[in-house]
């Protein structure tokens, strides 16, 4: 008697998949990097990246400014260690999750969760942690300077961007986020409480203005220059835009935790932590990343009126 494969369906899980993992495609990331190019470059799509533009990965190229509404922030903790060939390898890694005590990818010799410093004078007089820096990513719609989503040339969607603030990165990211927490601003949220005060500040104040992101550069301790990202606020989104978008980044926030919660994904190989392949986003690889630049809708568009109505994914 003839079976057909469906009598061993049950036998799926167990099976080889063979050809190992396939990389995602700049263009098919959900979240796409913004980041300043260091020198110029060719990448996949064959587009010449001009050095000191900013480039979005996937999205568009050699721009002068970005426009983008933020959807999502975190502060996350990154051992992060080189060879001598300058490659880089993720030691220690915490996301950050919920108040401190926070912990890192690391256990102590006893086998312990290894509790991670709560400051940068903290770490700095800890042997292990006195490499472990703070970063910031933050997450957003790639917007024009009205606000109004620019569709992906190649998928027609709204694209979310997100920029991470690391070592020199880190200051302007910083001060942008802290001017919006400490600003004093038309409550949304009624009734009004200590602890809805408390939430629009750290979570709704930021995604109340388009975030003009431009280059700048700042001196190193070497004395070198390094390009750096330099944040503006730009106008002020109408209140229902704003819960909209709060709604938004409610219902993608799986999405970056998946994106940027380092300390879920499988390790390659090392008890230390990620190994010498650390996962996508963490590490800007050279000054790396890639379609032509999309250009703001015509004039007339441009004086429409706000609108998250038409976003899809």
């Amino acid at each position: 008697m003839v079976s057909s494969f469906e009598d061993y369906q049950d036998l799926s899980g167990v099976g080889f998949q063979g050809g190992g993992s396939e990389p995602t495609a700049p263009e098919e990331e959900f979240f796409h990097s913004i980041y300043i190019s260091g020198k110029r470059r060719t990448n996949h799509l064959n587009t010449v990246e001009e050095s000191g533009k900013i480039q979005i990965r996937g999205v568009s190229y050699n721009l002068d400014e970005v426009h983008m509404i933020i959807t999502h922030t975190k502060d996350i903790l990154a051992k992060i260690t080189k060879d001598k060939t300058g490659k880089e390898t993720i030691e220690c890694f915490s996301y950050k999750d919920g108040s401190a005590p926070w912990y890192g990818t690391t256990t102590l010799p006893n086998g312990n969760k290894r509790v991670c410093p709560l400051t940068s004078a903290e770490r700095a007089a800890n042997e292990f942690c006195n490499v472990c820096r703070a970063q910031i990513i933050v997450g957003g719609i790639f917007c024009e300077e009205t606000g109004r989503p620019i569709p992906n040339p190649h998928t027609k969607k709204k694209d979310f961007v997100f920029l991470r603030g690391r070592g020199m990165r880190y200051s302007n990211i910083s001060e942008y986020l802290n001017d919006r927490f400490n600003e004093d601003m038309t409550p949304i949220f009624e009734p009004v409480t200590e602890q809805s005060k408390h939430f629009e500040k750290s979570v709704v104040n930021n995604k109340r203005y388009v975030v003009k992101i431009t280059k700048g550069t700042a001196t190193s301790s070497f004395g070198n220059d390094v390009n750096v990202f330099v944040l503006e606020k730009g106008i002020e989104i109408p209140k229902d835009s704003v819960l909209k978008i709060l709604k938004m980044s409610k219902d993608t926030v799986e999405k970056f935790n998946e994106k940027f919660d380092w300390s879920k994904r499988k390790t390659q190989g090392t008890v230390k932590g990620y190994g010498s392949t650390p996962p996508e986003g963490i590490l800007e690889i050279g000054e790396d990343a890639d379609t032509v630049e999309t250009k703001s809708q015509a004039t007339e568009e441009k004086k429409a009126p706000f609108s998250f109505d038409t976003i899809d994914f």
